[in-house]
């Protein structure tokens, strides 16, 4: 059980390292910068420094209860009426790794990275017949009806760019709230372990 309330404060050293990867759009442009205000960013470190001190509690917590669980041993103690608790103290610790796993899957739904890579594709083609036209001295006529479907292309993905990374901030958010939440669970279950063991 140790081992596993330990592993949180790994978990949790690993989110804050890549949070910045978690809330980039995989198949975006690398050149197209996140759109994130400083309230945004206020809000989210403000979780992350929550999670961190709840994960520091989490790990004295059961420190504590190993240290407990040691000295009724020796003590000679019967703790079989615990095995239910330990084991929903290790179901909770089980279920913060499910969480952070989910966090790091990919953002785009298969769908949506079908939409990026057609309108991708569009604008290269788009991109293309513009310079084949300019290079023959086609009519200008026909060189600025490219140009103008060429933007409307580009707003078009830019639109995309920015929906899909707003969806996959707030799906982060989200995921670190239900983190946050796992890890409360887990401090009030290792607590409550703490109050009753022997």
């Amino acid at each position: 059980m140790t081992r596993r309330s330990f592993g949180l404060i790994s978990i949790i050293l690993v989110l804050v390292i890549g949070f910045g990867a978690l809330i980039a759009v995989p198949a975006v442009r690398a050149d197209t910068p996140a759109p994130v205000t400083a309230a945004d960013k206020a809000a989210t470190d403000a979780k992350l420094a929550a999670l961190k001190a709840l994960g520091q509690q989490v790990r004295e917590a059961a420190k504590a209860v190993q240290e407990k669980i040691k000295a009724a041993k020796a003590a000679g103690k019967d703790l079989s009426t615990f095995k239910a608790s330990i084991a929903t103290a290790l179901k909770g610790g089980r279920h913060m790794r499910i969480d952070f796993k989910r966090m790091q899957r990919p953002q785009l739904t298969e769908a949506e990275r079908v939409q990026l890579k057609a309108i991708e594709t569009s604008v290269r083609d788009l991109k293309k017949q513009l310079k084949a036209k300019i290079d023959a001295k086609a009519p200008q006529t026909q060189i600025d009806a490219l140009k103008a479907l060429l933007k409307v292309k580009i707003a078009e993905r830019e639109a995309l760019v920015k929906a899909f990374r707003a969806r996959a901030r707030a799906q982060f958010l989200v995921r670190l709230d239900n983190l946050i939440a796992g890890a409360t669970r887990e401090l009030g279950v290792l607590n409550g372990l703490l109050a009753t063991l022997p």
